[in-house]
């Protein structure tokens, strides 16, 4: 793949030829009118755009007379490179899949061993059996944290624990007698405090050595010939589920799977695991190592290859190509969309407003929630009541996005897609397609649903007909990396800046994709002690400036006073033995002074960086406080677009700005060819 410059949405059709142009035959000659009336797509399915000649060097565009002026692109010998890149995409598709997939299976934790714990239940006292010990453990590990105090939390563990005890009806906590479970978690915590240093490096040891052993086992794979780690080969345990957000389900006692609940994905000539496995399957086009139903979710969940395994890292990159090909078609793909908003077909316009708000919103799908997030909201499963059209033409959207968190924006909407909205809140109903059917403990499933006859399968199957590869995360992928490169573009750093300038200009990139996908977070920490923290350190920073700027200047005028004195001393001599020697004396006092200022104003210079950095921290920290950076450097933001950045003003940002699992992740960039535009 060729690698472009950053430039902005409206040059898509030069970033689309010169993609193109690395794998097309030699001459690829380009007839194009000066400016093109709007997008097209010719018979050969290449998008066009308003194009200008001195953005496609690489191609020969011959200046055309008046009378053959074409209005669209046309390429020749383009089915001849149609071919060609019908051979590279079947090349890629083999690179991209698994030839060989060998690993020992993964580690299924053993159950507590029972203790023979016995407490008070309404009354009598009942001995626990190992499982029900089990659960009353976990939840005595949660005394004096928020849970036992949540109502919701609270109701889910007693239904589920008295079901275990085959009681009738549901149990309420005055009714149960934790004390004993609680004992043995206090006297555990206790003996654990009662250690001497010596003893618990000791077991800190013993705890290390197992996990290697373990790790050096489980944690590796061979695929395709070669050593590849593990994300991860634990399988969760029993426990309390936790949830994200305000999940309905947070308390529910979550079974862990046995080896008999697990499949693992293997390659015809790897040995078999020694276990009970449920299944041994190969799936070469897929990166899980093993899989099993979560008893709880009735979801899969799934142990996968490491983000450092390189045809992981291959897919990584092939993930942020399909964003800069959506780069290179998104006028076409929008007008595809704008069109089929006033389709007769109910279905399709249903799609494509859908589609309208993914893009514009930079939206989630909505059904494609994970097993453990809450009832959030995406395109296909708004509401009526999360959505409110004003009379200005504008549209509010409010709602719980993913890991409930708030989702609050209003936009302006074109007639189209305002009417269509209207139309779907009058006509909102419960969803007829089976979304949510897998998810038997969705609350909202039967509350009346916008886009009731659609899913993330239609709205996906839609825009990868549009395009290749063209998801609801493209466009998320797009619009992040988009963001971030205006930030770039627009910071007006230069190599001469100090490190913690470019620093800044590479957080604030990020923030702006951060806001964009809407990746918030709550707060947790004390932010006016924290800010308290940054103004102490800032007031002592800038102390020391003024002290260094005033021991500047006065060796400065020391200078220029031992300068006057040796002038002075010089002529003063009587023979020239003297003033040869004083010459030489006052040279050296006067190239020590010298270095004196020189010193003076280096660590003058290093504590005036030192305040500006505490200024940028200080800023970055109240920023960023309520926004999660991590997700949209780890999954939406194309990572070459900072290298190339970092390179321009000379600043290494996958070492200085992203964190080391995703130095590892993205170690890919630094070997591509396009991050070395």
């Amino acid at each position: 793949m060729s690698s472009f410059p950053a430039c902005r949405p409206s040059c898509q059709l030069w970033r689309v030829l010169c993609h193109q142009a690395v794998d097309a035959p030699k001459v690829i000659r380009v007839f194009v009118k000066p400016f093109v009336d709007g997008p097209h797509t010719d018979d050969d399915g290449i998008a066009t755009a308003k194009l200008f000649r001195h953005r496609i060097p690489q191609c020969d565009v011959p200046q055309l007379p008046n009378s053959m002026r074409y209005d669209t692109l046309s390429v020749l010998n383009c089915k001849a490179y149609a071919s060609n890149q019908k051979k590279l995409r079947l090349k890629d598709r083999r690179t991209l899949e698994l030839q060989q997939l060998i690993h020992n299976g993964v580690i299924v934790s053993d159950p507590p061993p029972p203790r023979g714990l016995v407490i008070t239940l309404r009354g009598e006292r009942v001995a626990l059996t190992p499982k029900q010990e089990e659960m009353a453990l976990a939840w005595a590990k949660k005394q004096g944290t928020p849970y036992v105090t949540d109502p919701v939390f609270v109701e889910n563990f007693l239904a589920d624990f008295g079901a275990e005890l085959g009681l009738e009806p549901l149990l309420t906590l005055p009714e149960i007698d934790f004390g004993p479970a609680v004992a043995v978690v206090l006297a555990e915590k206790a003996a654990k405090e009662r250690m001497t240093r010596d003893a618990r490096k000791a077991l800190a040891a013993q705890r290390k050595a197992k996990r290697e052993a373990l790790r050096a086992q489980f944690g590796f794979a061979v695929v395709n010939g070669e050593p590849a780690e593990l994300a991860n080969y634990i399988v969760e345990p029993s426990g309390i589920f936790m949830g994200r957000g305000q999940h309905p389900l947070r308390g529910r006692w979550k079974e862990g799977a046995r080896q008999n609940d697990i499949t693992l994905n293997l390659s015809p000539d790897a040995p078999m695991p020694p276990g009970d496995w449920a299944e041994i399957v190969w799936q070469p086009e897929s990166l899980w190592v093993a899989r099993w139903k979560d008893k709880l979710s009735d979801k899969l969940k799934y142990v996968w290859l490491s983000d450092t395994v390189p045809i992981k890292q291959a897919r990584e990159a092939q993930k942020f190509d399909t964003a800069i090909e959506l780069d290179a078609q998104l006028e076409a793909v929008r007008a595809r969309i704008a069109q089929n908003l006033n389709a007769p077909e109910p279905k399709k316009r249903m799609i494509a407003t859908a589609c309208y708000l993914i893009d514009a919103l930079c939206l989630r799908v909505g059904d494609e929630k994970d097993a453990d997030e809450a009832d959030t909201v995406g395109a296909t499963t708004l509401r009526p009541e999360h959505v409110t059209l004003h009379p200005d033409g504008t549209a509010e959207f409010h709602f719980l996005g993913k890991d409930s968190v708030e989702w609050h924006k209003t936009l302006p909407l074109p007639k189209l897609v305002r009417r269509n909205m209207e139309e779907l809140i009058r006509h909102a109903r419960p969803s007829s397609n089976g979304q949510g059917d897998d998810d038997r403990f969705a609350p909202t499933r039967d509350l009346p649903q916008l886009f009731p006859d659609i899913s993330s399968r239609n709205v996906n199957a839609y825009l990868s007909n549009l395009m290749p590869g063209l998801t609801a995360k493209v466009f998320r992928t797009h619009h992040s990396t988009v963001a971030v490169q205006e930030s770039l573009d627009r910071s007006g750093v230069t190599a001469d800046d100090p490190e913690y300038v470019k620093w800044d200009a590479a957080t604030q990139a990020n923030l702006e994709a951060a806001m964009l996908g809407n990746h918030t977070k709550k707060y947790t920490g004390n932010w006016q002690a924290s800010k308290a923290r940054f103004e102490e350190r800032l007031q002592k920073a800038e102390a020391r400036v003024v002290r260094y700027e005033a021991q500047a200047e006065e060796l400065v005028q020391r200078l220029a006073a031992l300068q006057v004195e040796a002038r002075e001393k010089i002529e003063a001599a009587r023979t020239p033995a003297q003033r040869e020697n004083r010459e030489t004396r006052y040279e050296k006092r006067i190239e020590r002074a010298h270095q004196r200022v020189a010193k003076a104003h280096e660590r003058l210079e290093r504590a005036r960086h030192a305040v500006g950095k505490i200024k940028a921290q200080l800023k970055v920290t109240s920023q960023k406080r309520t926004w999660n950076l991590g997700t949209s450097l780890k999954s939406y933001v194309d990572p070459r677009v900072y290298y190339r950045w970092g390179q321009q003003v000379e600043y290494d940002v996958l070492e200085r700005y992203y964190p080391k699992a995703l130095r590892r992740k993205f170690a890919w960039v630094r070997e591509s060819p396009e991050g070395d535009a």
